[in-house]
């Protein structure tokens, strides 16, 4: 799991420092780590890799929960770990509780002190990815026809058998799962895939999709769960539907 890290304070000038801090101690515990400068920049990848941990470092507490809420309103699931600098001992342990109460009802999925432990930060990382991932059970996904798909196994049983998808197109159909509801955009995929290191061509997306629709054409008795939005990516249809065969793609296909 990749954690991307996000210092924001009053006194900018510390940011650095501690975003620096912060992402060589979840590097040492062996997550892939990234820093950003600007809370909108990190909020775009979060929403393009579903599979990544928003980390905010702050002094703020009004900040923390602006960005989270501003981040979950902009339809962004991913676990939000908030490192919250401890306050003057003019605060009071009451006050501190609603300050971080405040940012977790703004969406955050869990807001620990700073600075933090780095055995404790690195495995309050590894309790959070292992809530994400949660049991194999809950990342079952139900296709039409009474088939389900593994992304863990990358296979789809149907009640006519068992499909198998390669690891990038169990990658792909994932994704779709991931963001039902809203547009996939080819970019998306490709980051998902590759995390901007090593990258196809983006017409590699077109390839896996058309060969995800091949595969999962048979086993849903021609139904399609991949609908194309013309310009802007891909949608994930969980009930299936008939895809339209029009004169042009009859000819393309033959």
């Amino acid at each position: 799991m990749r954690v991307l890290i996000l210092a924001s304070s009053a006194n900018p000038k510390h940011d650095a420092a501690a975003a620096e801090t912060v992402y060589y101690q979840a590097c040492s515990g062996g997550f892939e780590a990234d820093k950003f400068d600007a809370a909108q920049d990190l909020c775009s990848v979060l929403y393009r890799d579903p599979q990544a941990m928003g980390v905010i470092w702050t002094d703020s507490p009004g900040i923390a929960s602006v960005i989270c809420r501003n981040w979950r309103q902009a339809d962004v699931k991913n676990i939000l770990f908030v490192l919250l600098v401890r306050k003057p001992s003019s605060v009071t342990p009451t006050e501190e509780a609603v300050f971080r109460v405040a940012i977790l009802g703004a969406g955050a999925d869990d807001v620990q002190p700073a600075p933090i432990d780095k055995d404790e930060f690195v495995a309050r990382l590894a309790a959070l990815a292992r809530r994400d991932r949660g049991s194999s059970t809950d990342r079952l996904v139900k296709l039409p026809c009474d088939a389900v798909f593994d992304p863990e196994r990358g296979t789809v049983d149907h009640p006519g058998g068992t499909v198998l998808l390669t690891p990038r197109e169990a990658s792909v159909l994932e994704l779709f799962a991931l963001r039902q509801g809203s547009i996939v955009t080819k970019e998306m995929v490709m980051n998902f895939l590759y995390s901007g290191r090593d990258e196809a061509q983006i017409k590699i997306v077109d390839v896996f999709v058309c060969k995800l629709r091949k595969k999962l054409g048979a086993a849903l008795g021609g139904l399609d769960v991949i609908q194309t939005a013309w310009g802007r990516g891909y949608a994930f249809v969980p009930d299936g539907y008939f895809p339209v065969m029009t004169e042009a793609h009859a000819r393309v296909a033959g």
